[in-house]
């Protein structure tokens, strides 16, 4: 053990140049990294989490950032179909009242143009003062902004306020998957990456519950209550996340070795504390083998070599994702009412709905034991296909039934998407970039999918408002098509090759 302390404390990580005398050193990275890759690849599932539980809960409490971001895209589109919110910001339509096809469109649209921005800060923050600092500084500007839209009364001032807020959920969405990928060792990375996607649905079944329960209400109250949950989360998660550790991979990559043995240390079980130093070898010895391949640093750098294709995977998939996964996902109870169902119906449905999607959601967890990536997210993206096929036709008749029909295959769909191009899409991510670049990549896959929502969120409004196009379910046709040409796209991208365990066994060889 001390030999293995002795050679990462004299090793910059700043320079890779092998200088006269330092041979040895560098042998010794390499063997104390396959030592440490060994034994972390000879772990079970349940051995990770006995060795590694103190990762695993600060993986979590991380994750618990994105329930936030969650619960905000979602309980917006519910609002659109609350009474008294239609009554206080929309203008009037035949009988009451509806939020404009444009304005649906421009609070969306503008959300994620900040949002975009929050992912890119993160990029480049999280590289210069660590994960931990600036999830920190995030969690304290959005509990500042949430003041905005509580005390909005007209749709401009709730702009503004939606926007203010997007830009820390965009640092939430890209920190969260990259921390989780840093800390936990290979044999858990793709559960507690997926993880963020459960965080995620947790925090729309959390707005579907809160919007359910004022949904009755006739007052202002009725959807200031639903902003005003969101102060909920900030206090507590500032308060815990303080005491995290900072990511080592991080630390390494700034020339703290001592650092980031300490805080690889702390996140192992006492029994497994000896390998902490042999960890710390690991990453040396990467990040050393990937700084004299030129993996780079920059964002440029992410489109040039090997990083180019790694770059294409994980923006494709999260493009994928939002082109035909989360759009009708975020309009759920907008979609009910407009097919046809009494708001009565349409706000404990979607309750059901997210619970559902949550069920959905953590069946990811044994599919990634058993099956790839690439073969869970393809095969789901072509059932998802069948049922958008299935939506259309069911709302080409106008009766009851057709409007139930029509919320009940979203529902299947919804259940379907969860475990496959949902939740695998975190460990694609997650996995695919270099070490050096992971946190970029991230934020650049994360900046493709709000590129395309900005996209697709134009016309989503427009096709389920009764006020603009009125399509509604025949939307299903739209998908279906989108999704054809999808699945077309990823079925050519050997994404396996990527996972962690194939990383580590190369990097063992």
């Amino acid at each position: 053990m001390s030999q293995e302390k002795q050679s990462t404390e004299h090793v910059d990580t700043k320079d890779t140049t092998m200088e006269p005398g330092t041979t040895v050193v560098q042998l010794q990275l390499s063997e104390d990294g396959r030592e440490f890759t060994a034994w972390e690849h000879s772990l079970t599932p349940l051995a990770g989490v006995r060795a590694f539980y103190k990762a695993v809960a600060w993986s979590v409490l991380f994750s618990l950032t994105i329930v936030m971001t969650g619960y905000d895209t979602a309980f917006l589109g519910s609002l659109y179909a609350m009474k008294t919110f239609q009554r206080d910001f929309g203008a009037q339509y035949k009988d009451g009242y509806q939020i404009t096809a444009g304005w649906q469109t421009l609070l969306q649209i503008m959300g994620f143009v900040s949002t975009i921005i929050g992912v890119m800060l993160d990029g480049y923050l999280s590289e210069k003062i660590g994960r931990k600092k600036v999830t920190l500084g995030a969690l304290a500007v959005v509990s500042a902004t949430i003041f905005c839209q509580f005390f909005a009364t007209s749709l401009p001032v709730l702009l503004v306020g939606r926007m203010l807020s997007s830009v820390p959920y965009g640092i939430f969405a890209a920190s969260t998957t990259t921390y989780a990928a840093e800390i936990c060792p290979v044999v858990l990375r793709g559960y507690l990456t997926t993880y963020v996607c459960l965080c995620w649905i947790l925090g729309q079944f959390v707005a579907a519950g809160v919007t359910y329960r004022c949904e009755s209400l006739t007052t202002a109250w009725s959807y200031k209550i639903p902003f005003a949950v969101q102060w909920a989360w900030p206090l507590p998660l500032f308060i815990l996340i303080s005491f995290a550790p900072e990511s080592p991979w991080w630390l390494v990559r700034r020339g703290r070795l001592a650092d980031a043995e300490r805080a690889v240390t702390n996140l192992l079980d006492g029994s497994a504390k000896h390998h902490a130093p042999a960890c710390v070898a690991m990453m040396v010895h990467t990040i050393q083998e990937e700084k004299k391949a030129a993996v780079g640093t920059s964002y440029l750098d992410c489109f040039r070599g090997s990083n180019l294709r790694r770059t294409e995977i994980a923006c494709v998939a999260y493009g994928i994702q939002a082109l035909v996964g989360s759009p009708l996902q975020q309009y759920t109870v907008y979609f009910f009412s407009s097919a046809g169902l009494p708001s009565s119906k349409a706000f404990p449905l979607n309750l059901g709905n997210s619970a559902i999607s949550v069920v959905g959601t953590i069946l990811a967890w044994p599919l990634l034991s058993y099956f790839g990536r690439r073969t869970i997210f393809l095969n789901g993206l072509v059932l998802m296909t069948i049922i958008y096929f299935a939506i259309g036709f069911a709302s080409l008749a106008t009766t009851t039934g057709a409007a139930w029909a029509q919320s009940a295959l979203l529902i299947v769909f919804l259940f379907v998407y969860s475990p496959s191009v949902a939740a695998t899409l975190y460990a694609i991510v997650g996995e695919v970039g270099a070490s050096e670049l992971r946190g970029k990549t991230v934020s650049l896959a994360r900046s493709t999918a709000y590129l395309v929502d900005i996209v697709i969120g134009v016309l989503t409004p427009y096709m389920i408002n009764p006020s603009a196009w009125n399509w509604v379910g025949k939307a299903g046709f739209f998908f279906g098509g989108l999704s054809v040409v999808a699945a077309r796209e990823f079925a050519q991208y050997e994404v396996d090759a990527y996972e962690a365990s194939g990383l580590q066994a190369k990097l063992a060889d």
